[in-house]
Order: C-alpha cells, then sequence, then structure tokens
C-alpha cells in the first residue's frame, strides 16, 4: 500500500523522505511544475541562482539548519550588521531590521515592552488581539512565522521567547548555489 503525499514543497518532501526511512512506499503528487513550494530559485535571469521565495536560512536554531552541511552545500553567513539595505522613500540605506524598528518609532524591538501571551494562545490570535497586522507585526516575527508555520499553529509564549532572545541577532544563511 503506497502513502500519497500532496505538495512538494519542504513539508511534503520531508515528510515522503521520513515515510520512505520507514520503508514505507510513497508517491509525491505536486500540482506545480517544479518542486519546492515557497523556495523558487530562478537560474534563467542571471549567472547567478536568484531567489525568488524563501531566502535565508534564520540562524541556526531552526530545523533547516543542518541540511546544507547534510547535502554538502556552501553557505555565507549575515550578521545583523551586514542586514540587507532597502533605500527609504528620503534616500537614506538603511537596513531591513532597522526599517522594521524605525517604522515602529524604537531603535532595538526586544526594548518594547510587548503584551504576554495568554495561557496556550496562538500567536495568530495574539496579534489579532493585540491589533498587529501588515506592517504593524514586528519583522522579527515575521520571520518566525515564514521559518516555522502559520501564526495560527505556533504558540504566543514561543514566538515572544524568539523575539527576545538574544542568538536571534546570529544573524542569516544563505546557500550560495541556491535554495532549491
Amino acid at each position: 500500500m503506497k502513502t500519497l503525499v500532496i505538495g512538494a514543497g519542504a513539508a511534503g518532501l520531508a515528510a515522503a523522505q521520513d515515510l520512505q526511512k520507514a520503508n514505507h512506499p510513497v508517491l509525491v503528487l505536486e500540482a506545480r511544475h517544479r518542486v519546492g513550494g515557497r523556495i523558487h530559485t530562478d537560474r534563467s535571469f542571471a549567472a547567478v541562482p536568484i531567489e525568488l521565495g524563501a531566502e535565508f536560512i534564520h540562524s541556526s536554531q531552526v530545523p533547516t539548519y543542518p541540511l546544507p552541511q547534510q547535502f554538502g552545500l556552501q553557505t555565507i553567513h549575515f550578521t545583523q550588521q551586514e542586514d540587507t539595505l532597502v533605500r527609504l522613500p528620503s534616500g537614506n540605506l538603511r537596513s531591513v531590521a532597522e526599517v522594521g524598528c524605525v517604522q515602529r518609532g524604537f531603535s532595538d524591538i526586544r526594548a518594547v515592552d510587548w503584551p504576554e501571551a495568554v495561557g496556550e494562545e496562538s500567536l495568530a490570535a495574539y496579534l489579532e488581539r493585540n491589533r498587529l497586522t501588515g506592517q504593524k507585526v514586528p519583522y522579527k516575527l515575521q520571520e518566525y512565522i515564514s521559518d516555522f508555520d502559520h501564526p495560527g499553529l505556533l504558540s504566543a509564549g514561543a514566538a515572544l521567547e524568539f523575539l527576545y532572545d538574544k542568538s536571534a541577532e546570529e544573524g542569516d544563511y544563505r546557500i550560495l548555489d541556491g535554495y532549491d
């Protein structure tokens, strides 16, 4: 009896790999013409891979961190000080992390006294209760959601621990040959 896995994104491929390791026959079904889900590397545009979807591994604390080494892929490390630069309408250059703080009127996201989570509240409920939508969602929480899952399935308490965690200053890792 074969197990059918719907979707060849990171979660679907990981599930198929786990099933295969357990000696279960598996078939992966993907609707797109490519695998990867949010991971989408374009090699047709330039001499280097261009990431159109997921781009970074956010710290050594996330489940995807050991994968590049496991598969012999080279990464480059970016610290918070080397964060991606953006040009503001004023013409000034700021890092993405700084913009996330400056737009909200403070210099360090961890210096803000964020309201505590209530019991086992989901991150989605926390964000809604505190009227944090769109650009009001702290950049580090946007990263957390991107790395782990849908906010309705995430613990607000765990997300706030991540927000205050100094090890998050570690930075990001980019796979040089492309995330795909």
